[in-house]
């Protein structure tokens, strides 16, 4: 069989996918929302190829439902389901991150996670949502991030974005504050260098998340997801 050169990825079709996949995990766009190709593709000051490839890509990742004849998409919507198997994917993930995490940061790393964790706490107590969910994604990315595990990482990132398209869908609540501290208790064990602790802290965080989550379900009878 002849074997062609694969084609790399246009830069014009990363930035698209880069853009979007930001303002899907930003809040900008609802759930079930319908979007188009060529609205998005105008926005983006680009043609309608790069936005149609990024939008394959975001349905790849379950982030995003294409319309039949590829002119548009909507926006996920997770279901009570779908919400709690990527938690308890998650749950292990995060786990395992900062278990390796804790033996590899640095004093500089650790800073770095004590000025996010500083950002954090300083926007929930501001009820500042978009900056605290930012910043609580970058919380749990750079620990991940430090984690010398690539594939770890790259599936870290997709349940990650499936938790966070539910986390729109509902009003800021108390669950960040109690969310400030857990992020401090896997902080604290980061900071001992202690895996094993740091493993448990990170679990217990998101079935923490997860229980929050099911209280929010048993108040409003609705499809609403508490960030953590």
């Amino acid at each position: 069989m002849a074997m062609h050169p694969v084609e790399r990825p246009s830069s014009l079709t990363e930035l698209a996918y880069g853009q979007l996949r930001m303002a899907l995990l930003d809040g900008q766009f609802k759930a079930g929302e319908r979007l188009s190709v060529v609205s998005l593709a105008a926005k983006l000051g680009m043609s309608r190829s790069p936005v149609r490839a990024a939008f394959e890509r975001l349905s790849s990742e379950g982030l995003l439902s294409q319309v039949r004849g590829g002119s548009g998409a909507v926006v996920a919507t997770p279901s009570h389901e779908d919400l709690l198997d990527a938690l308890a994917v998650r749950a292990a993930l995060e786990g395992l991150a900062a278990e390796l995490a804790a033996r590899r940061l640095t004093d500089a790393d650790l800073a770095k996670l004590q000025q996010i964790h500083r950002d954090f706490e300083h926007s929930v107590s501001r009820d500042d949502t978009k900056r605290a969910r930012r910043v609580d994604l970058e919380f749990h990315q750079y620990i991940q991030g430090r984690s010398g595990n690539s594939v770890l990482v790259e599936d870290l990132e997709r349940v990650q974005a499936k938790v966070i398209l539910g986390t729109y869908s509902t009003a800021w609540g108390s669950s960040q504050h109690r969310a400030v501290d857990e992020h401090a208790e896997i902080l604290q064990a980061l900071v001992a260098r202690n895996a094993d602790a740091a493993a448990q802290a990170a679990t217990v965080h998101l079935h923490n998340l997860t229980g929050r989550l099911r209280d929010a379900w048993a108040m409003t009878n609705t499809d609403t997801t508490p960030q953590g």
